[in-house]
């Protein structure tokens, strides 16, 4: 049970204080008791300013997550394993898989982990933990590894492929999210939630033994969402009696309103440079 927990947004597509620098992207550093973590790595490209900017370092850490294999989540790893040699890393075997976006009227395009950080992993597999189903990352926190699809009409990622002609749907079963329980209840980390945010709270839930939540942190993935799926995921989070949704990254400027007009003071603004408490 974590009695002190501390989130901190390293990246992310907003900020959240000044002299912080924005990117698509998602970067978290967790600080669990006398545990650092650091939530996947951004793109890379402001992940060591703003931390110089916030006074911090990434020496030493216990465990990197990568919530799953595209590039805006894992462009930094190179850099991070040049700052820090963290014991483990947490990552499932589909992350390693060649991902691809296709919009209309366009080919293709790489979204997949970065030839450098591709390499930089390479380097440390002796190091690394494969993530198919939930394991400790430290004690007090628990990585999900692949979250069942129970909720069908939550995924709708008909853009997104395993090969560069979009014949192959990537079904995305690296996704994943963390469990940190703490002495105030139940924290939910997700990095985009592409297996859907009210399935990972269920699954989460279902791993944990409980049916409330005191946190939902990160990426739902809600940009394309429709009105009236805000609405039911809305009622689902509403029945999980939270007392902290952070919504950031992916989660899109649409839901972020919804989600604020619905659930008012419970709803936190975060984004690079921000930090959330728990203790």
């Amino acid at each position: 049970m974590i009695k002190q927990l501390r989130i901190t947004v390293l990246a992310d597509n907003s900020v959240g204080s000044t002299d912080m620098i924005a990117e698509h992207g998602l970067s978290l550093l967790i600080e669990a008791d006398d545990r650092r973590i650091l939530f996947d790595t951004g793109q890379g490209r402001v992940l060591l300013e703003n931390l110089c900017a916030l006074g911090l370092s990434l020496d030493p850490l216990d465990a990197v997550v990568l919530s799953h294999g595209h590039y805006d989540h894992t462009g930094g790893l190179q850099t991070v394993l040049s700052q820090s040699h963290p014991a483990t890393l947490f990552v499932h075997p589909a992350a390693l898989e060649r991902k691809f976006v296709k919009h209309e009227r366009t080919p293709c395009r790489s979204i997949g982990i970065p030839a450098p950080s591709r390499e930089a992993l390479n380097g440390v597999l002796d190091r690394v933990v494969w993530t198919r189903a939930m394991k400790q990352v430290v004690p007090g926190v628990w990585c999900t590894g692949e979250i069942p699809r129970s909720i069908t009409n939550e995924v709708g990622e008909s853009l997104l492929f395993l090969d560069e002609e979009g014949l192959v749907p990537d079904p995305l079963i690296d996704d994943q999210a963390l469990l940190i329980e703490t002495t105030r209840g139940l924290v939910i980390v997700a990095g985009c939630a592409h297996a859907g945010v009210v399935n990972t709270v269920d699954h989460v839930c279902r791993l944990a033994g409980t049916h409330e939540i005191h946190a939902l942190v990160g990426g739902f993935h809600l940009g394309l969402a429709s009105h009236r799926r805000l609405e039911e995921i809305g009622s689902a989070l509403g029945r999980r009696n939270f007392q902290i949704l952070a919504p950031c990254h992916c989660t899109g400027m649409g839901a972020q309103a919804y989600l604020r007009a619905r659930f008012h003071s419970l709803v936190r603004d975060v984004g690079a440079g921000s930090s959330l408490v728990f203790e």
